[in-house]
């Protein structure tokens, strides 16, 4: 494990133990209620809600871009459809809900603008040579980080749509990248089993930790320095990058976890698997709160950035979105 950390040199958070953490409300501690059902035409693969607004994207295995908006009265649905004959992979939203990126199977990247009820294809550009798997926005929605099966993650420029740095330390396919720490690091996940952690001004790999012989399929990051990873196998695992070690591990999946994600405000870590089961985590106390069971594999799940509302799909059928509304329990 490297432990050349000189990236983290800036950082004046002190640490607190968990006992001192001061939550004053747990919005998912208690099981949410269902809420809304939106439906699609095919299967959702995806889902990002638009920022702070009451708007929700979705993205099917048919090519297929949603919007769904309740800020008004009565529920508007705007679709947008890639017709292009490579696959769209993944779906993300920049955190002022007003444009969407997505990935797809020919390695392009395409960025959305969603103006005026409309959702319209503003610029598409190559990204990798294979399969791009993933595309996130940087903290300030200025960068754009995409990943793929050709081994590496790649930056870019959202404002000029200029490729501006490439990684290419993992072995095997790059399943998930994030910018952590107001986008000085970069968070990887790989095939290879490693979680590699990059330094975004010196371009070096500062932490590497290795899951072997698993690996992770998904990511979220809280605060300053946990690192949340959902693996092949099943299980979640916490990592601090201050012990360089595992601090929390669940195995209550029995199958591959496809999505996970931290709540905004709370300890609480909501996770979804092929297992069918949407399970949520008190990462404070390191326990298990409660499942959630679904008709069929969980593909996607999101929270919103204000916490009151959780998104997942495949909860009675395969082409319907469930929100629920969460609960809120003051402690």
């Amino acid at each position: 494990m490297a432990t050349n950390i000189e990236c983290l040199k800036w950082n004046t958070t002190s640490f607190k133990p968990s006992n001192v953490l001061d939550y004053t409300e747990y919005t998912l501690a208690l099981k949410p209620s269902h809420w809304l059902n939106l439906k699609t035409k095919g299967n959702t693969i995806k889902l990002s809600h638009l920022g702070l607004t009451q708007r929700l994207a979705s993205l099917d295995n048919l090519n297929n871009l949603y919007v769904y908006d309740w800020s008004k009265a009565g529920l508007k649905t705007i679709k947008s459809k890639y017709e292009h004959n490579s696959k769209l992979t993944n779906l993300a939203s920049n955190s002022s809900g007003n444009q969407i990126v997505t990935c797809s199977d020919n390695g392009k990247i395409q960025l959305w603008s969603f103006k005026f009820s409309s959702l319209k294809m503003l610029t598409e550009f190559r990204g990798h040579y294979q399969c791009a798997r993933n595309v996130e926005y940087s903290v300030d929605n200025n960068y754009l980080i995409s990943c793929s099966n050709d081994k590496t993650f790649k930056i870019w420029d959202c404002q000029s749509n200029k490729f501006i740095a490439s990684n290419m330390f993992h072995r095997n396919w790059v399943n998930i990248a994030k910018f952590f720490k107001e986008d000085k690091l970069v968070v990887s996940c790989s095939k290879d089993s490693y979680i590699q952690v990059f330094d975004c001004c010196s371009g070096k790999c500062v932490i590497k930790f290795n899951l072997s012989p698993d690996f992770a399929e998904s990511l979220s990051l809280k605060e300053e320095f946990s690192i949340a990873v959902g693996t092949q196998l099943g299980s979640i695992q916490i990592f601090d990058l201050r012990a360089l070690k595992v601090l929390q591990k669940y195995s209550e999946h029995t199958s591959q976890v496809n999505c996970i994600q931290y709540q905004y405000r709370t300890p609480c870590l909501v996770s979804v698997s092929k297992d069918k089961k949407l399970n949520v985590y008190d990462t404070n106390e390191g326990r298990f709160l409660y499942s959630i069971d679904h008709f069929n594999e969980i593909k996607s799940m999101n929270i919103s950035s204000d916490d009151k509302l959780l998104a997942t799909t495949s909860f009675h059928f395969d082409n319907e979105i469930t929100l629920w509304k969460a609960e809120t329990l003051k402690i």
